[in-house]
């Protein structure tokens, strides 16, 4: 159990931050990590605690919230539920606790307007340098119109199909129209051979690798991907596309405006940790 200047917080909290960045680590590198739940845990620990801190600081700084702005919030939040299909009755039922979440956003609304008031607004260099350092998350992916022949070999004794393929791909080399060898040999069940516009979404897998390393007219080599054999060629490439910066610069400043704002939310909880009462481990009675 945790509790931060005296108030509990719910083990529930600290769980769900855990489970969202354990998620987010291993959506990066695709894989699984349980050996480094105890750091993903104290990442989770931390966030709570410095989320927590700011919430108090929030409270103590706007204890009293201004009428006509609550009660705008609390509206659009009532607006927010009867969109997403709430009924009345529910919306009746959970008053109490739509009035207390909506005076803690408000609360930490307000707050956080006041301690990003100063921030300087991110110039024009600035977007141009994080546009420069980021250059591929402002990118379009290439694209390829593929030609595929897939084949299933006997798991006992693979080498079979291989040596197919690779006279196959000799074949086309010598002149043969492979588009036509695909169609003939292919084993898909319903004999398609086009593969039509594939993105490159995923640049670690070894089929999208390989693929998008060949050359328009190129086939490939022998791929050995989920169980098959596949030879593909490349009929048409639609290569990378890099969007203009000043195509993305409001998106840029945008998002460094907001980096700014957490920086300083950040700096501030950091300062709060150290004269705060946090205590780990209660034992409740």
């Amino acid at each position: 159990m945790l509790t931060i200047n005296q108030e509990i917080i719910d083990p529930a909290i600290i769980d769900e931050a855990f489970q969202r960045i354990k998620s987010e680590f291993e959506m990066q590198s695709l894989a699984s990590c349980c050996e480094r739940d105890s750091e993903f845990f104290a990442k989770a620990e931390e966030e709570v605690i410095q989320g927590i801190l700011l919430a108090q600081e929030a409270e103590k700084r706007y204890p009293q919230l201004p009428p006509t702005a609550l009660r705008e919030a609390y509206e659009q939040t009532l607006k927010e539920w009867r969109k997403h299909g709430a009924s009345w009755d529910l919306i009746e039922a959970q008053s109490s606790s739509l009035r207390e979440e909506t005076a803690a956003a408000l609360r930490m609304k307000m707050f956080t307007e006041d301690i990003c008031r100063n921030l300087q607004e991110p110039d024009d260099q600035a977007c141009k340098a994080y546009y420069d350092e980021n250059l591929y998350d402002f990118f379009q992916a290439p694209r390829a119109r593929v030609w595929h022949l897939m084949r299933i070999p006997d798991p006992m004794n693979p080498w079979i199909e291989h040596q197919k393929m690779l006279n196959w791909r000799e074949m086309v080399f010598a002149g043969a129209d492979f588009p036509t060898i695909a169609a003939q040999h292919t084993a898909k069940q319903n004999q398609s051979i086009d593969l039509g516009w594939i993105d490159m979404e995923r640049a670690t897998n070894p089929f999208e690798s390989i693929l998008f390393s060949l050359r328009q007219g190129e086939i490939s080599p022998i791929i050995s991907y989920e169980n098959a054999f596949h030879l593909v060629m490349v009929a048409e490439m639609q290569p990378t596309v890099h969007t203009p910066f000043e195509e993305k610069i409001d998106e840029i400043r945008l998002l460094l405006r907001d980096r700014l704002r957490r920086d300083a939310l950040r700096a501030l909880a950091i300062e709060l940790q150290q004269s705060a009462t946090i205590v780990r481990n209660i034992e409740l009675s």
